[in-house]
């Protein structure tokens, strides 16, 4: 045990002796925060591994009437405290100049500039510690995930986290069936919403729910889980259902898988993905209609493309299978059906509204292209009367951030998340002899980029980068992009 935990261990008791004589909640609360600083300082690698996983399960705090606070941006800034005392102290590299940290920090230190143009600096303060309290993230994982073995564990808990997940969303999605429809939407917004978001923004998400659809003049309770809104599980399943599928390829190809034995936990694996699909089908979101859409198109013309789909009779079958059944699945359920196909229909209401929008965010970037209307600032831009919680924004993440930071900051986040799918474009391969690195660790590249594309292509409909529950996520994948060219090949 180093020095400074034995400090702090004498430290923790000799306030616990004062906390008698004097007040105990206080004492209390700082002995905690203290042991959680020697626990974070011990284990601080094995905690930042399981935390992606339990990021969207996590609940949100109070501290004030008007405040909500994610419990996991509140992890973030204390470990990333942690971290840096850690790294001061043990005087370890942490930190180099790569093309995703330098455009990381471009985007950061515009959008805090942005808050000169700000009518309301008030919204942008709290807007931007959205982003001070969970981009650290990203530098906490590239400074203390230096081992294949510690991704490859992050990757298996992430993959079981998006599995409980599509468990939660179905029940709630079957729920409508047994106990009814607004007596699940009742209870929800009553008791769970407020635990999980906070008092404010729970109230704000059971009073504007998008938790319902119109599909064929019949109102459909979406699947949501744990997330404030249909979109953002759809966010989190559309990065977790490519890194499930290299999970059970990478168990599939394991010698221990063998037997009888070894080919029903083979079969049971495949359950992961497909649970996660029908749950991602039943969020109704056409957004991840599209980017599931790419991101399956794109996989095909990559594998084709390096060689990898193998021509032969039973190739042939399973890849014919497989379409099959995927065609079968959206397209036999009517309200999946027409979800999917009213995308292209631009007279439709959704439709033709967001466009509107769209035409609007693109005027106010103009009135500022270079350094936006100011970060939290759209929504008072467009109707100065209202609230900080209203649902006002572009639905378009590259257009909300071209409007609130201006063109360059918008920019240079498309760049980070172009930068992040290299791997899609030709950069990595696997099994190529020119690639670095194992087989399993290319194929954990390629699926992170496969989430990272498709979160990029639902972004072209919602705005996700402010979601204390998908942010984190995302960055953690840059992380890994990140990590693993370094590793590769060593830059």
């Amino acid at each position: 045990m180093s020095n400074i935990c034995r400090a702090l261990i004498v430290l923790a008791g000799a306030i616990g002796i004062v906390g008698i004589v004097y007040s105990w909640p206080v004492f209390l609360l700082i002995i905690l925060t203290i042991l959680a600083a020697l626990l974070a300082w011990l284990y601080l690698p094995k905690i930042l591994i399981i935390l992606p996983a339990l990021i969207p399960f996590l609940p949100a705090l109070n501290p004030t009437a008007d405040i909500d606070l994610a419990f996991g941006r509140l992890m973030i800034v204390f470990l990333a405290i942690v971290g840096c005392i850690y790294i001061v102290y043990t005087k370890c590299p942490w930190f180099d100049l790569s093309t995703p940290t330098l455009l990381i920090m471009f985007f950061l230190f515009w959008s805090f500039f942005s808050g000169l143009s700000a009518d309301d600096p008030g919204r942008f303060i709290r807007k931007y510690l959205v982003f001070l309290t969970i981009f650290p993230i990203y530098f906490l994982a590239l400074a203390f995930l230096c081992r294949k073995d510690q991704w490859h564990k992050l990757f298996k808990y992430w993959s079981w986290s998006a599995f409980l997940a599509s468990i939660l969303a179905l029940g709630q999605f079957l729920s409508q069936f047994v106990i009814g429809r607004e007596a699940f939407i009742s209870y929800w917004g009553k008791y769970v919403a407020p635990l999980l978001f906070g008092a404010n923004a729970g109230e704000a998400v059971a009073s504007n729910p998008s938790w319902l659809v119109n599909v064929g003049g019949i109102d459909v309770l979406r699947a949501f889980g744990v997330f404030p809104d249909p979109h953002m599980l759809a966010f989190f399943l559309g990065m977790s259902l490519p890194l499930q599928m290299a999970y059970v390829l990478e168990k599939n190809s394991d010698p221990r898988f063998r037997g009888n034995s070894g080919g029903a936990k083979k079969i049971f694996l495949w359950i992961l993905p497909f649970l996660s699909f029908l749950a991602l089908l039943l969020t109704f979101s056409r957004g991840s209609y599209v980017g599931f859409l790419g991101a399956v198109l794109w996989l095909v013309y990559y594998l084709w493309r390096e060689n990898q789909l193998k021509v032969s009779p039973r190739g042939i079958f399973y890849v014919l299978l497989g379409v099959l059944a995927v065609n079968w699945i959206v397209f036999s359920v009517t309200p999946v059906r027409e979800r999917f196909l009213s995308i292209l229909d631009f007279n439709e209401g959704s439709n033709k509204g967001r466009l509107e929008i769209w035409s609007e965010a693109v005027e106010v970037t103009k009135y500022n292209p270079i350094l936006g209307v100011g970060m939290g600032n759209y929504a008072s831009f467009v109707r100065p009367e209202s609230k900080y919680r209203e649902p006002i924004y572009a639905h378009n993440t590259y257009l909300d951030l071209a409007g609130e930071t201006g063109i360059p900051g918008a920019l240079a986040w498309a760049l980070v998340l172009l930068w992040a799918v290299r791997p899609l474009f030709g950069f990595y391969c696997l099994g190529r002899g020119g690639c670095a690195g194992d087989n399993n660790s290319n194929i954990l590249s390629l699926a992170a980029a496969l989430g990272i594309f498709w979160f990029s292509l639902h972004s072209f409909f919602e705005t996700p980068v402010f979601s204390p529950q998908i942010l984190p996520l995302v960055l953690v994948l840059i992380a890994y992009q990140a990590f693993n060219r370094k590793a590769n090949f060593k830059i």
